[in-house]
């Protein structure tokens, strides 16, 4: 049987590489994104009522992580990267289909010349990303009352102290105005700790610099005995 899945839209992100993706929706709440339609599904009729909701899911699909030989076990972050568990008991991206879903939260519907605009925030997703499907969230079905969560029963514990360097804040102070909350963004993403999980423990200083593309600039920043400097923003072409 054929199952006739297609995008009805991309998903357009801060996060325009996988590394410094939070590894869950609303780790960083101000993390935003725009859900643009396709020009098939682009009718204000299809989004009626959905202002009404104050957070949506998405149904996308891993289209950096598309594999033939998808893993049996993998490796989770939140286990160090070094303990194996089953694929279906993880959130990899590398899976038999790779379908994934986020529930964020729903800032505004726009209304343009070429169809509705959802503009969200919470996101954990890859920028362009295609988006099969969205449903609202109900907290009275969504919400359920003493889960658990197995091997991460709690949010991560933030990890590091973020500092700026002063030229990194004079350059998130000058952006401000076209990137609200932007030194928030930034800091919430490397509380995470978005090196690989092997590396988590390694907090000694160090003369390694690592680099996330956010928005449209490289983020610059190195680990020093617990702490994170943030060094700066270059603002450079994407290379996509």
């Amino acid at each position: 049987m054929e199952y006739p899945f297609k995008p009805i839209g991309i998903l357009h992100t801060c996060f325009k590489e996988k590394f410094g993706i939070p590894r869950q929706m609303n780790l960083v709440k101000q993390a935003p994104a725009t859900l643009v339609f396709l020009p098939e599904f682009a009718r204000e009729e299809a989004v009626r009522e959905l202002s009404g909701f104050s957070h949506i899911w998405l149904l996308f699909v891993f289209h950096k992580a598309v594999t033939k030989n998808w893993p049996v076990m993998v490796r989770p972050p939140r286990l160090g990267g070094n303990k194996r568990v089953g694929v279906f008991a993880s959130r990899s991206p590398f899976r038999p289909n790779p379908i994934g879903m986020s529930a964020v939260r729903l800032k505004a519907v726009e209304i343009t010349d070429k169809g509705p605009v959802l503009h969200l925030i919470g996101v954990d997703i890859l920028d362009k990303t295609p988006v099969l499907d969205i449903k609202p969230y109900l907290p009275y079905s969504d919400i359920i009352d003493h889960a658990t969560g197995g091997f991460a029963p709690a949010p991560p514990e933030p990890g590091f102290r973020i500092n700026f360097s002063d030229k990194a804040l004079a350059q998130c102070t000058a952006l401000e105005n076209t990137l609200p909350d932007l030194k928030s963004i930034i800091t919430q993403v490397l509380e995470n700790d978005p090196r690989p999980g092997y590396c988590a423990k390694n907090t000694d200083k160090s003369d390694k610099i690592y680099g996330i593309r956010l928005f449209d600039f490289d983020l610059k920043w190195s680990v020093s005995f617990g702490d994170i400097q943030v060094i700066c923003l270059d603002r450079t072409e994407d290379p996509a």
